[in-house]
């Protein structure tokens, strides 16, 4: 909003495309679409079968009006002409202005009986459409127009397309009009998968826990799908809230309905929720409110390319007052996590990060914020990993076994505040190594070896995680391997702090 009120206000010759194909990542909602609905059960639930879907109503004559205006708004004669005229009008003498903004103000007014009221033209952006954006000759018309006029201002061609146009199994993907897909055979199309491992545990651990308690809504910032979050918004549907693609809104929202009473989910890519930073601290975390933040795609995510990699999260958040910051390593872990979440958010917010992909299973779960081993050692060499390192860790483990080394292995589970128990017992051992898929610097190794210094461990100690720099698309194994972030590495670093 304030780039296009500034823009408005310059009169640069600039051209706007506003590409409207009804979606941001998931389908946008609009004031101008009347859905009926059923009354909610008990829990806030729906019965969507039953729902009865209204379409939107339209006045056919005044389209076509609409439609009309446009085609002569468009025409060049029109625009050289009306150019003119204004010229004329603004020459008049005395006149001459009242009569300008008189033209102007009659022209506006039938704009907006034929149209929606144009959003652009009261920020003094000038506005040609809605055209079709597959009708080439409308498209060449529309922008010779946009150009014969630049010199009036800036201009909005407002163009309605459809996501996915020309390729059948795009057209018919409903959720996301294959958005982001694996490599698939294009004669056949993609194979149909849903979420998998931690965003489907979560999906379906959220929905049990807001069953039996009212108070739970969910909210998202155009990931409903990719967050897991389809068929909570299926169960309950006055209960899940959409931002769109809009994170300060979503934490902010999240804030307001936490003081309210409620008991908000945030479930957002780790990545995105930078976006949010001052949301998180100031509208959440400085008063302590009962938010917990579920972060898909932590750490290394591959094939999403460096702007989606999860590498932030702890680092940032850990240094947030009040804030518990967890990491599960599996999937039975997670549910357990997010259970314990809603009674660890009443004295302040908890975030709960996990990776993309398949996930762990284990039998042994943790609980609240302390810290689980995993296997005890010979009293050598302690490692202490986090989330999904704690796979890989487990490999070193029986690595180091095969070379007579008998490591302790600690999941760590929450990664602020530490658990005081798992930093006495690594104190106890000759050496210790952590893990992580987040930023070395600034992240929970680094801080649990200062933790182990103040309890007085004196031998070696190493922090394996990312580098701080921007990380290259490729597989999310081949990073780690890179960066020493599997159970090669877990070992090549124990055996050297033991040498």
């Amino acid at each position: 909003y304030e780039a296009l009120n500034n823009l408005g206000h310059s009169n640069k010759r600039v051209i706007i495309v506003l590409n409207d194909n009804g979606r941001s990542y998931a389908p946008t909602i609009s004031n101008l679409t009347a859905v009926g609905t059923s009354t909610p059960d008990s829990t806030g639930g729906i019965d969507r079968a039953a729902t009865d879907k209204k379409k939107p109503i339209t006045d056919k004559a005044t389209d076509k009006l609409a439609h009309a205006l446009t085609n002569i708004r468009m025409n060049p004669v029109y625009v050289r002409r009306q150019r003119k005229l204004e010229s004329f009008l603004r020459d008049l003498p005395v006149i001459g202005r009242q009569a300008e903004q008189a033209a102007e103000a009659f022209k506006a007014a039938v704009r907006e009986f034929l149209q929606p009221p144009s959003f652009f033209e009261a920020l003094g952006v000038h506005y040609i459409g809605p055209i079709d954006g597959h009708d080439i000759e409308e498209l060449e018309r529309a922008f010779t127009s946009a150009i014969e006029r630049g010199d009036t201002g800036p201009i909005v061609v407002h163009v309605l397309t459809q996501k996915g146009r020309g390729y059948s199994f795009a057209e018919d993907d409903d959720e996301k009009h294959l958005h982001d897909t694996p490599t698939f055979n294009p004669a056949v199309g993609p194979t149909g998968s849903g979420p998998t491992g931690y965003t489907q545990a979560f999906g379906e651990q959220l929905i049990k826990e807001a069953e039996s308690d009212p108070r739970i809504v969910a909210i998202t910032a155009a990931m409903p799908g990719p967050t897991g979050l389809l068929d909570f918004q299926e169960r309950f549907p006055t209960r899940f809230l959409d931002t769109g693609i809009a994170e300060q809104h979503a934490v902010t929202t999240a804030a307001g309905m936490a003081m309210g009473g409620l008991r908000p989910v945030v479930a957002l890519y780790s990545t995105f929720l930078n976006r949010a930073w001052d949301q998180v601290v100031y509208d959440v975390a400085l008063h302590r409110l009962p938010v917990i933040f579920c972060l898909d795609r932590a750490g290394i995510t591959g094939d999403d390319g460096p702007s989606h990699h999860g590498v932030y999260d702890m680092a940032m958040l850990s240094k947030v007052p009040g804030m518990r910051v967890l990491a599960p390593s599996s999937v039975e872990d997670l549910q357990q996590m997010l259970h314990d979440a809603f009674t660890l958010a009443n004295d302040g917010p908890v975030v709960i990060r996990y990776p993309k992909g398949t996930a762990r299973h284990s039998e042994a779960v943790g609980s609240g914020l302390n810290a689980s081993r995993i296997a005890a050692g010979d009293g050598s060499v302690a490692i202490l990993a986090v989330g999904k390192m704690v796979g890989a860790a487990e490999q070193a483990v029986a690595q180091m076994n095969e070379a007579g080394i008998r490591a302790t292995l600690w999941d760590v589970r929450s990664c602020a505040p530490l658990d005081p128990a798992m930093i006495a017992d690594a104190a106890t051992h000759r050496s210790v190594v952590t893990v992580e898929d987040g930023y070395r610097e600034g992240g929970i190794g680094l801080a649990a070896i200062d933790a182990l210094r103040h309890a007085g461990f004196t031998g070696p100690a190493e922090a394996l995680g990312v580098p701080t720099k921007f990380i290259p698309h490729a597989k999310p194994d081949v990073i780690l391997s890179s960066f020493g972030l599997d159970a090669a590495g877990i070992t090549a670093s124990a055996k050297s702090l033991l040498s």
